[in-house]
């Protein structure tokens, strides 16, 4: 081996190690913020009866699911050896259940969402009419269902082990994670995110022609179709798409690859190439990891209303923490002034 690929292979084992070192904790603090902000924000009265915003607040909160089961619990395994599910059978299985339809509906959730935005700008009424908050919890009900029963065989396959006199929680048989390897991207990845650009795409295709119906016909009936805040969603949810789309991609690929190329086809890396190819598997799932946590800076960057809602948010909390000593202030005052002159 010459000396370039030994500093090649040393380099990036170097920065994989401080990639799943560090990663997690980073995505476990800026998600853990901007997540607890989301679910603020879109609870706000403002927002909340939006059904977009619903579909937001849902994928919020399973966003905390997946850093803290899926993301958390890897990382104490891989980095610091602490896996209860390595040695109880059990817990092993509920991982396993709890992590893969958190995963999916991270992104179905996003589905969802650029369906209603779809409906709400429709110009046929009987689409239109499906973009309501009861139409909304149904979907996110059915959803959450669908995916806990369609991923409900790993707690079947997912079990605990020895390997290399270390214990594990991980799926067998081989023939079954072959099977998982192209099932999980698919499922998780790949569908939703044909299905969300899909839905986009249609929805500016709407927005578009509601523009063109504007140009032609200008009343008041057109000209509110579709209002100041239904456009900054869709802004929002098509920026989320589009990122969504380049971080999650790449894992979905190199999971069918390994399924595929290696396990059935039985590739054969050089000692560089497997070092390039675990680097590309740790680069690539750490940034699928990255996708519960940009939703709150999208939201921030690219939707104005949202940054008022955050700012409003902020003012009435500093307005609270001014007012509030304030009155107690006064209450011990006149608790003192009576106290006075009742001893007079």
């Amino acid at each position: 081996m010459s000396s370039l690929n030994s500093n090649l292979i040393e380099v990036l084992n170097n920065i994989a190690f401080w990639i799943n070192r560090l990663g997690p904790i980073i995505i476990l603090v800026l998600g853990t913020i901007g997540n607890f902000f989301n679910i603020i924000i879109f609870t706000r009265r403002s927002l909340r009866k939006n059904s977009c915003s619903l579909y937001f607040l849902a994928g919020s909160i399973v966003n905390f699911v997946v850093m803290y089961v899926a993301l958390l619990t890897r990382y104490l395994a891989t980095s610091w050896n602490i896996d209860p599910s390595a040695t109880n059978p059990i817990w092993c299985k509920i991982r396993y259940l709890l992590i893969y339809p958190a995963l999916s509906l991270a992104l179905w959730f996003i589905v969802l969402a650029c369906l209603d935005r779809y409906f709400s700008s429709s110009h046929q009424v009987h689409l239109r009419q499906l973009s309501t908050l009861s139409v909304a919890r149904k979907l996110i009900i059915l959803i959450t269902i669908v995916m806990f029963l369609i991923n409900i065989h790993v707690i079947v396959f997912a079990q605990t082990t020895i390997i290399s006199g270390i214990a594990i929680c991980t799926i067998l048989p081989d023939e079954y994670l072959v099977f998982f390897n192209i099932f999980v991207p698919i499922i998780s990845c790949l569908l939703p995110l044909i299905l969300m650009s899909i839905f986009g795409i249609l929805t500016i295709v709407n927005v578009r022609a509601i523009h063109r119906r504007r140009n032609i016909q200008d009343n008041s009936t057109t000209r509110g179709h579709l209002h100041s805040n239904d456009r900054q969603l869709i802004v929002m949810l098509l920026c989320q798409v589009t990122i969504a789309t380049i971080i999650v991609a790449p894992w979905a690929l190199i999971n069918m690859f390994s399924a595929i190329g290696i396990t059935v086809l039985k590739y054969q890396f050089s000692s560089t190439g497997s070092t390039i190819y675990d680097f590309c598997f740790n680069v690539s799932r750490m940034m699928y990891y990255m996708n519960p946590v940009l939703g709150f800076y999208i939201y921030t960057l690219s939707g104005p209303r949202f940054r008022n809602e955050l700012k409003n948010l902020f003012s009435q909390t500093n307005r609270r923490n001014i007012i509030h000593p304030t009155r107690l202030q006064l209450r011990q005052t006149n608790e003192t002034l009576n106290y006075a002159f009742r001893a007079h």
